[in-house]
């Protein structure tokens, strides 16, 4: 009686555990260089001081799902951050998706991780013709934030990790206003992380290890509808519409990689010959409900011949259908628009 009775409480402890989810609560700092890209930051406009420095304060609100040990420990929330900078560009805030996992797991208690953020910044002191006009950095006080950073994840009790790293930051508005040249920073990460429910079967597989998928269940196929906006120039004020489509097979190595073709069509009334055609390999991240995808590519009819870059996070809504908020960029370097859309993921 005492077995049966044992079993069944070792069932029902399974059963909540499958449920359980997992909170966690990190405050971060992460000091920074500027990347001297521009004139501007090199020579630091009517100060004459190079920018060099930037401080960024974050804290973020993340959850990841407990219960199944042999899965990835895929966490994604959302952040809030300052980045302390100077009078001339300003301290913006932003507010920003982040999603992240164990590359791999060095022990129990040591793991080397990514983090990914996309979001907003504001605030910034962007260019004026008037009274800033040398500020070609940044052309409006509101701008897309992507961060990417790698650190590594030390576990020093049941509640608490310590985590250092090296982040990567960048900020420009899509060409949504001109001019647009961005800023870039790198520098190191520094965190502690607070977690509420971790001993409940905590997940421990990283992307190394990732549980393999089932048979005839490796393709899905995506298809995106999505449309943006952006301007030329300054000495053009005129703002160009876009929208185009994305077809893309994916086959799934395991249940956190996947990879394979698409096919992009795009029309761009900013170009001659407004529509295009053009084939990317893509790779992709496919954590629960942020997936991060990105790919390079050839626009090889039309009027766009070039090579061509999109990064993405796609938002989960229901088991096929989600949402699409992206970057295209042009030859590794020209910021082109943001890809605003909807898909549906065709497979299991």
């Amino acid at each position: 009686m005492t077995g049966i009775g044992s079993l069944i409480c070792a069932a029902l402890f399974a059963l909540s555990d499958t449920t359980v989810t997992i909170h966690r609560v990190e405050a971060d700092v992460v000091p920074s260089g500027i990347i001297q890209t521009n004139g501007y930051l090199r020579e630091g406009g009517p100060s004459g001081e190079p920018m060099r420095t930037s401080t960024t304060l974050r804290l973020k609100y993340t959850q990841m799902q407990g219960g199944q040990p042999s899965k990835v420990g895929a966490y994604h929330g959302i952040g809030v951050g300052c980045f302390l900078i100077n009078e001339q560009l300003g301290n913006p805030l932003t507010a920003y998706l982040v999603q992240g996992a164990p590359l791999v797991n060095l022990s129990r208690a040591v793991s080397l991780n990514y983090e990914l953020n996309l979001g907003l910044s504001m605030g910034w002191h962007a260019y004026d013709g008037e009274n800033n006009r040398e500020n070609h950095v940044l052309g409006s006080r509101t701008n897309c934030y992507i961060g990417a950073d790698v650190y590594f994840r030390v576990r020093l009790g049941r509640h608490w990790d310590a985590n250092i790293g090296y982040g990567y930051a960048h900020f420009s508005n899509a060409n949504l206003k001109m001019p647009n040249e961005g800023m870039h920073t790198m520098g190191g990460r520094l965190s502690l992380a607070y977690y509420i429910h971790r001993d409940l079967r905590e997940p421990r597989a990283s992307l190394l290890t990732a549980p393999t998928m089932p048979k005839g269940r490796h393709w899905v196929t995506d298809l995106l509808f999505y449309g943006g906006a952006k301007k030329k120039s300054l000495q053009n004020p005129e703002t160009y519409w876009l929208g185009g489509f994305s077809v893309s097979p994916m086959y799934r190595l395991n249940e956190a990689f996947a990879m394979g073709p698409s096919l992009d069509g795009v029309y761009d009334n900013s170009v001659e010959s407004p529509l295009s055609l053009g084939a990317q390999a893509r790779a992709e991240l496919t954590m629960p409900v942020f997936r991060a995808s990105g790919g390079v590519g050839y626009y090889f009819l039309g009027g766009m011949k070039c090579v061509y870059e999109t990064l993405a996070f796609k938002i989960d809504v229901t088991r096929h259908l989600f949402l699409n908020i992206g970057y295209c960029f042009y030859n590794y370097n020209y910021t082109n628009n943001l890809m605003l859309g909807i898909g549906y993921r065709f497979g299991s």
